[in-house]
């Protein structure tokens, strides 16, 4: 499942270029971007039940599933190729379920997680003039992890850490008039982590893709 949409966002992402008005990037020019979309785990805590002593197949749990992530993004236009800024943005994994047994017994363990992060963002445009633009995002910041562990044996774990976080990318965007303007945007974000808090592993990962809607001040 997680393969299938991975390789979607891709031919999402390369399709034709949006329709739009020719205005262009100018220097000193702010943008105020709105974000949605979904986000596709691409890493795994550290351990499996097998690890236990239990009755699995050894395969890693998952911090959770496909999930929504959205955010808010201003950006101010140094020149007409960069620009700086700071965002906002949340994802939240949804839940994985694993059934396994231990002798006669049937034990469920399911997994999700929530992220927050605050970034500075940078972003390099190619073709600033051109009413559609491809441009590389980047950000760098904290993360506030939150992940959840659901036993009907050993009941609920929550652990959680704030660490610092990044993210590289590849969007598209296109004027629609001279005000408002909206894009593609596909990123592959990575966090640290705290390798006793649930993951035997010092951080994780996932691609997400989002759809931006924005308005030029």
């Amino acid at each position: 499942m997680k393969k299938l949409l991975i390789a979607a966002m891709f031919c999402v992402f390369l399709s034709p270029a949006f329709a739009g008005i020719d205005q262009g990037i100018d220097k000193g020019m702010t943008h105020i971007s709105v974000l949605g979309g979904f986000a596709v785990p691409t890493s795994e805590y550290g351990f499996s039940p097998s690890d236990y002593g239990l009755y699995f197949d050894d395969e890693n749990f998952d911090y959770g599933d496909v999930g929504p992530t959205y955010g808010l993004q201003i950006m101010h236009y140094l020149t007409k190729n960069i620009g700086l800024g700071l965002e906002f943005n949340a994802a939240n994994y949804q839940k994985v379920e694993y059934t396994f047994s231990v002798g006669a017994v049937s034990e469920t363990v399911k997994t999700s997680a929530d992220k927050y992060s605050l970034f500075l963002v940078g972003k390099f445009n190619f073709a600033p003039d051109a009413k559609t633009r491809l441009y590389i995002p980047v950000g760098a910041g904290f993360a506030k992890y939150k992940g959840k562990m659901e036993s009907d044996v050993f009941g609920e774990e929550e652990q959680s850490a704030t660490k610092p976080a990044l993210y590289v990318g590849l969007g598209v965007e296109s004027d629609l008039n001279d005000i408002f303007f909206w894009g593609l945007e596909a990123r592959y974000n990575h966090w640290w982590m705290d390798d006793d808090k649930f993951t035997d592993t010092n951080y994780l990962s996932d691609i997400s893709l989002m759809l931006k809607i924005g308005v030029k001040l």
